[in-house]
């Protein structure tokens, strides 16, 4: 989590890594719960939300992150992954906001002590994990 100016060190690899396992395990959970929760869904249904969270997880910590963390504006970049998973939240049932949230979280938390853009990474961080409690709160409200 160690920033150089305002570009984050590759040191912010094994966060990221966490983040997408933690967004894609809890967009997978969250599906299967949504699916199979009060009656019996289709497992079908389950393989497209899954083929969903798995290209949004390859956009996000394939290309988005990674590009991020090379650039000046990551805090810019997590914002707007933060800001595009609470409005993902409308269509929570695609997997789309954890795995957005956590992409903004890993990378705001990579930027957070950088010398240029912290307090976007912060606010990112901030926003990211808003979305993830909206995001379950939907899921509990879907299914009560």
């Amino acid at each position: 989590m160690e920033a150089t100016g305002s570009v984050v060190r590759s040191s912010s690899r094994p966060l990221v890594a966490i983040g997408a396992l933690l967004g894609i395990a809890l967009a997978a959970g969250l599906a299967a719960w949504g699916t199979f929760g009060e009656n019996d869904g289709e497992r079908g249904e389950y393989v497209v939300v899954l083929a969903i969270i798995g290209v949004a997880a390859l956009v996000v910590f394939g290309w988005i992150v990674p590009r991020g963390l090379r650039r000046e504006s990551a805090g810019a970049t997590a914002l707007v992954l933060a800001v595009l998973a609470v409005l993902a939240i409308g269509a929570f049932w695609s997997g789309l906001p954890p795995v957005l949230a956590a992409g903004a979280v890993a990378l705001g938390l990579a930027g957070w002590n950088a010398r240029s853009g912290s307090w976007l990474c912060r606010a990112a961080v901030v926003i990211g994990l808003f979305a993830i409690v909206g995001d379950l709160v939907v899921y509990i409200q879907d299914m009560a």
